[in-house]
């Protein structure tokens, strides 16, 4: 009577604190704090930060470069003519000059039509140093006032497609870094969740090698007055053997586990005892269709963002080489007022109208089809773009609805699991206080034994799958 008592206790008690959701301990590591240490800590969250302020910087420079400019040049040169002095032409002698141009200029791109435009002013000294210069060996050109406005290619704007490119590429950016802080959050989830079934695992096997130390001193108890056969105990020796392989086996896949959560948070090692980690409560069900979930992974996802900017820098490329086919325009306007004279001030005085107007033609009369085939590999290098991009679509289409499937079937399979728990447990429960009763063999106990632990672990398994899929449709469509 006394074994019946302790049998049915050890089994009732034992397992009772396997319930599913409850563990024993305070939870010290929460999923929240593990997933804040991971985008803390994590080289490739630095690693993120670094390379979205390096794109900010590029971006706002680019901005800056948009808005009027003020540059002041300064270009000092010396130049020395080596001639025939024996000839009598000027142009021929030997010649010496120093001369310095500072120019200071406010530009302005031109950004609905393309070109730039600019006003300014400009003071040139030159310096004769030769015999036949002291009549005039220094001269002064000032130009108190000059506008102008140049373009190399009319009908062509490049900063209209700069702007889209540039935007594109700080969209791409800004994608890429809350990408790879999801995908760390992701990360350091799928590792919580391992170690917190890998941890209750452990605890199952270390119930069942205590259950089956139980019943194998039980065993041999009755062994010695005949009530129990030599065969009954040798399986119950061998049913323990099995669960001290299966406690270590285990312990090993926990230790891993841990190792592998203590390398993303950078620490050095987590505790063998750390309490059992706690398991959220399921979170509300998303009512997202399959095309709501691909548009929205198809805006967050940086790698459809970096290849639409690749693709728009390629249509640029195929437009500027379609407007290069034909004749090239290019135009340059410049007008001021200018002055020479052998003073400084004096070259500011009477000062003189000039207008200056080029319109560039350039025509390939004979470029042996050079034109037309750069034309030929910038549009076909868009339709590679154009196809890459359509094969990022599907894949990301893929990924998103493959998740959103997984993630329903993990919710159904969890719950349906957490039920087989609860008969599991009541037919092992029935079947343990049978065998202390001697209503059935131990083949019949170990049998409910092991349905238990299976249903347990096809949970474990449920859990760690449900959360994983969840986390990982909150990466690919940032949804909190």
């Amino acid at each position: 009577m006394k074994n019946k008592i302790e049998l049915r206790l050890l089994t009732g008690l034992a397992f009772l604190s396997l319930l599913p959701m409850r563990s024993q301990g305070q939870v010290q590591l929460t999923l929240d704090e593990v997933i804040r240490l991971s985008q803390d800590s994590a080289i490739v969250a630095f690693q993120s930060q670094e390379e979205y302020h390096s794109q900010q910087a590029s971006y706002e420079a680019f901005e800056a470069l948009r808005k009027p400019q003020l540059l002041l040049k300064v270009v000092p040169n010396y130049s020395r003519i080596v001639s025939d002095p024996s000839r009598d032409y000027v142009y021929l002698r030997n010649y010496d000059i120093f001369s310095t141009s500072a120019q200071l200029r406010l530009s302005q791109k031109v950004l609905p039509f393309g070109g730039e435009a600019y006003i300014g002013t400009q003071a040139i000294w030159s310096e004769f140093f030769r015999e036949e210069a002291s009549g005039y060996p220094r001269q002064y050109v000032a130009s108190p006032v000059m506008a102008g406005y140049t373009n190399t290619l009319l009908g062509y704007n490049p900063f209209r497609w700069e702007k889209r490119e540039e935007d594109q590429r700080q969209k791409a950016a800004r994608c890429q870094h809350e990408y790879d802080l999801r995908r760390l959050a992701e990360e350091a989830a799928v590792r919580y969740f391992r170690l917190a079934c890998q941890q209750r695992v452990v605890q199952m096997r270390m119930e069942e090698m205590l259950l089956n130390d139980t019943l194998l001193a039980i065993a041999r108890e009755k062994n010695t007055i005949a009530i129990v056969s030599l065969a009954e105990l040798h399986s119950i020796e061998v049913q323990q053997q099995n669960a001290a392989n299966l406690l270590e086996v285990a312990r090993q896949d926990e230790l891993k586990a841990r190792t592998e959560l203590a390398s993303l948070l950078r620490i050095k090692s987590l505790p063998a005892d750390l309490p059992l980690l706690g398991i959220p409560d399921m979170p509300p069900f998303t009512h997202y269709t399959s095309e709501e979930v691909i548009k929205l992974a198809l805006s967050n996802s940086p790698a459809y963002q970096h290849q639409l900017t690749e693709l728009t820098e390629a249509r640029h490329q195929e437009y500027k080489a379609r407007k290069e086919r034909g004749i090239n325009v290019g135009l340059d306007i410049n007008l001021g007022m200018q002055q020479v004279n052998t003073t400084l001030g004096n070259a500011y005085k009477d000062q003189q109208l000039y207008a200056l107007g080029a319109v560039q033609l350039t025509i390939p009369l004979m470029d042996h089809g050079a034109a037309k085939k750069r034309h030929e590999k910038a549009t076909a290098w868009v339709n590679r773009q154009e196809l890459a991009s359509q094969e990022v679509e599907r894949l990301l289409a893929e990924d998103a609805a493959v998740t959103l499937q997984k993630l329903e079937s993990s919710r159904n399979r969890l719950t349906s699991t957490q039920q087989t728990i609860n008969l599991a447990e009541e037919a092992y429960n029935e079947t343990a206080v049978n065998y202390a009763n001697g209503l059935c063999d131990i083949n019949t106990f170990t049998l409910a034994e092991s349905r238990w632990a299976s249903a347990y672990t096809n949970y474990l398994a449920a859990l760690e799958e449900f959360w994983v899929n969840h986390y990982h449709l909150q990466t690919l469509i940032n949804y909190e």
